[in-house]
């Protein structure tokens, strides 16, 4: 696994949309892992989407008091200033995660399918470390994989796991 393990992110469907016709250029949250610049963010988009959509990479972070970082980037988060100040109201501290190299699954993978394949799989609240069996997985589908790699076949590894 890698030194600073990728992440599984939580997002609401027009959110996520947003990100993915890169529209979206900052991703807004309370609470984040250290060493996020770089790091590579897998998209699950919540309900009622219910699947893993793709990702994008952290190419910067702008961690400062709210209205700090309403000041640096707000024109690139697509919130208004009301929801950004309810989704902050009582933290001292705010994260914006600068958005950059997204990518998008020609299928994205549902949460039955993910629950089928890894056992334990757990929707993140807001986000958690993918764990390495799940970022093989991940990684192998990602559009543009090494296709030495051999790919991997979904629905085969679902019928397997099933059987």
């Amino acid at each position: 696994m890698l030194s600073r393990p990728p992440l599984l992110l939580s997002l609401k469907p027009r959110y996520a949309d947003l990100v993915f016709d890169e529209l979206k250029k900052v991703e807004f949250r309370r609470r984040i892992a250290t060493n996020m610049k770089g790091r590579e963010v897998f998209i699950y988009v919540s309900s009622p989407a219910r699947h893993l959509r793709g990702g994008f990479r952290v190419a910067d972070v702008y961690s400062d008091a709210p209205e700090e970082v309403w000041e640096k980037v707000s024109g690139r988060g697509r919130v208004d200033k009301r929801e950004f100040d309810a989704y902050f109201e009582g933290s001292s501290v705010a994260h914006a995660l600068e958005i950059s190299d997204v990518w998008e699954y020609e299928n994205p993978i549902k949460l039955d399918e993910l629950r089928i394949r890894f056992l334990n799989f757990v929707v993140p609240q807001s986000w958690r470390y993918v764990r390495h069996e799940e970022y093989r997985l991940f990684r192998e589908l990602k559009p543009g994989a090494d296709e030495t790699s051999g790919g991997v076949d979904l629905q085969r590894e679902i019928v397997a796991v099933a059987a």
